[in-house]
């Protein structure tokens, strides 16, 4: 990154911030009824300290949450139940986190595509399963009947993925584009690029682009 002068440099935080805060809301408007009716408002985060803006969503919606920041980026079983616990675990571990090998906390990779079904009694008991794509797709059981989920970065082969697992409704808190939905770090160097500013923007900014672009949540129904 030293040697880049001119371009600045994202990794799609800034706008990660202002996508995935609709994400809880645009589930409620759309699936709202469908969810009181099938397990109520309950929420299973994979991981909400790098996915701060979707997992205080679904607090702020008035969902029961469980997030999994120690079950899928450690290892170590134990299920945080409170906004509290998360932060004062970022507090805590992130500094360590930081500097551990990014392949340790993340599957990088032909990893991306291994299926490594854990802590199932989470999953069931969610009702909404958000979260990174990739530790959804890794972690998930094969029965996933009913669940919405809500993610980001899919292809079409993870839609037919969680189509065959089951899973009821799709939602990508980034446009579907051909068939697949971006990651935020491409689709915020794409966004800065065509504002001509030549640096990152402001929240504000990213809000009234996507405004102007119509970009909202997409749904899918699967099953």
């Amino acid at each position: 990154m030293r040697f880049i002068k001119q371009t600045p440099v994202v990794d799609g935080t800034g706008l990660k911030s202002s996508l995935e805060t609709k994400a809880a809301p645009f589930v409620e408007a759309k699936l709202g009824e469908y969810i009181l009716k099938n397990g109520g408002k309950k929420a299973f985060v994979m991981t909400g300290a790098d996915r701060w803006g979707l997992a205080h969503g679904f607090v702020q919606a008035g969902y029961e949450c469980v997030f999994g920041d120690l079950m899928f980026s450690l290892g170590i079983p134990i299920a945080l139940h409170t906004e509290k616990q998360l932060k004062s675990l970022a507090a805590v571990l992130m500094p360590l986190a930081g500097r551990l090998p990014f392949e340790w906390v993340y599957p990088t990779g032909e990893k991306q595509e291994e299926r490594k079904p854990k802590y199932p009694k989470w999953f069931e008991w969610g009702t909404v399963i958000a979260g990174d794509c990739h530790y959804i797709k890794r972690y998930m059981p094969d029965n996933m009947k009913g669940k919405v989920v809500v993610t980001n970065t899919t292809t079409p082969q993870d839609v037919e993925l969680f189509r065959k697992c089951g899973v009821k409704t799709l939602v990508t808190t980034t446009p579907v584009l051909d068939g697949r939905s971006f990651g935020t770090n491409m689709m915020e160097a794409a966004l800065i690029a065509i504002s001509g500013k030549g640096r990152a923007l402001t929240h504000a900014e990213y809000e009234e682009m996507l405004t102007k672009l119509g970009f909202e949540p997409s749904l899918q129904e699967l099953n």
